[in-house]
């Protein structure tokens, strides 16, 4: 898999390289210190515990400061504010090391599985494969520290990658992530700012690589719940090249803009692309999304309800999951004209403290106007349900079953064995957490 090519080349490997110098020269210039006097010698230090915060920007249009509370008022809101600590994900830990002002944390997970897969092709695709089972192994890490210079502004780094068990003799590993974070700015390889529901909850999102793209945001929050994020992305430096067909001859990035909410238990997050379809003469697709996740409890059990609706005129790389990206990206070509849209909705539901399913149902569609024939059509339909149990904290187990169905028209386009028809999957996996 081609993680990142052409890095030196383009806009944001330039972006990127400069990024990497300024934070090397920071660090060289915080870690040496300046020429002093000799000094008695001082008692060896140690590594010290810290925590991994991220740069922090104050809201543009801040609320008007709270009003003075009584005694008891403000043993309320320390007793609320406790409570909502409980309900957020634990900070990032970590150590800093002696002799050293940056907070280092090194995290990763493995997980492992087993999987059964039935095919049966649709009436004009190849005869599909093989019943078949097969085990699977990954592995992620992650590397992110956090430093904060004497003026008061904070630089984070963030480095992931996934080892993925070789399929067919062939290895697939990736890089997921290569940030730098100063104040509102990210530059590096990180998730497309377009994309919303990723699928975390289900073993597929460990499986396929996510969209990784070579980025340049800018995030602002606008208010304590409204944040706003432009970018600057370029699909052919990361994950994304492998799972979307990429042209050559592009001469500009694709252009993002994002709005996200997040109150109580909402979270709704809209965005708009625009990028440049390589040809003669090139033209500009665009793609939007809408999405929302609710998250609340009922009866002592928590469970939350996400729903997605994307859609997009020559921007197909923008629409559906990871799943569905690979589909397509084995069938079509850059300069393919394309319009269409996809949905999904997915639920959790909390069974116990250690049980908890989770289940998705999504439709891709996309019409793609051919030579010689009225229309070409890709659709692309899955289900998928799931029961975690977590007995302890960074250890799960598992069972998974997936079924879709895809319809893939295209005269005069070859159809790989296996890809058009319906195909039922079950997984057993484990995974643990460090």
């Amino acid at each position: 898999m081609a993680c990142g090519s052409e890095l030196g080349g383009g806009w944001t490997g330039t972006a990127l390289l400069a990024g990497l110098g300024l934070v090397l020269l920071s660090q060289i210039a915080f870690a040496a210190p300046a020429r002093l006097p000799a000094r008695p010698a001082q008692a060896p230090s140690f590594a010290r515990a810290c925590t991994i915060l991220l740069p922090e920007t104050p809201p543009l249009f801040a609320s008007e400061p709270a009003k003075p509370a009584t005694a008891g008022e403000d043993e309320a809101d320390d007793d609320s504010d406790d409570e909502e600590d409980d309900d957020d994900d634990p900070p990032q830990r970590g150590l800093v090391l002696p002799g050293s002002a940056t907070c280092l944390s090194i995290t990763g997970t493995v997980s492992a599985g087993m999987q059964r897969d039935s095919f049966r092709a649709s009436r004009l695709a190849p005869p599909p494969p093989s019943d078949a089972t097969s085990s699977s192994v990954s592995a992620a890490f992650r590397i992110a520290t956090s430093h904060e210079l004497s003026s008061g502004l904070r630089i984070g780094t963030a480095f992931g990658f996934t080892v993925y068990s070789p399929v067919d003799g062939v290895s697939e590993n990736s890089i997921d992530e290569a940030t730098i974070l100063i104040g509102p700015w990210t530059f590096g390889l990180d998730a497309s700012r377009f994309s919303f529901w990723t699928g975390d909850e289900f073993i597929f999102s460990t499986r396929v690589p996510s969209r990784t793209v070579g980025v340049i945001a800018l995030e602002l929050p606008l208010t304590e719940s409204w944040t706003a994020t432009l970018a600057l992305e370029d699909p052919a430096l990361g994950n994304a090249s492998s799972t979307a067909p990429v042209g050559t001859g592009r001469r500009i990035p694709d252009a993002v803009g994002r709005l996200v909410y997040a109150q109580g238990g909402w979270t709704v997050h809209g965005a708009l692309a625009l990028r440049e379809i390589p040809g003669t003469p090139s033209r500009f697709g665009r793609a939007g999304i809408i999405g929302a996740t609710y998250e609340s409890e009922a009866f002592g059990h928590g469970w939350n309800l996400t729903a997605q609706l994307a859609g997009a005129i020559d921007g197909a790389p923008y629409i559906g999951s990871q799943l569905d990206a690979r589909t397509v990206s084995r069938v079509l070509l850059a300069s393919d004209a394309t319009r269409g849209f996809s949905t999904v909705v997915s639920g959790r539901f909390e069974w116990t403290d250690e049980l908890a399913s989770n289940a998705y149902l999504s439709r891709y569609w996309l019409e793609v106007p051919l030579a010689n024939q009225i229309r070409g059509e890709v659709r692309i339909d899955r289900f998928a349900a799931n029961l975690v149990w977590t007995p302890v904290e960074g250890f799960k187990a598992g069972i998974e079953s997936s079924i879709a169905w895809a319809k893939i028209a295209l005269s005069g386009r070859e159809i790989p064995i296996g890809l058009a028809g319906r195909q039922i999957s079950t997984q057993v996996f484990v995974e643990r957490s460090f």
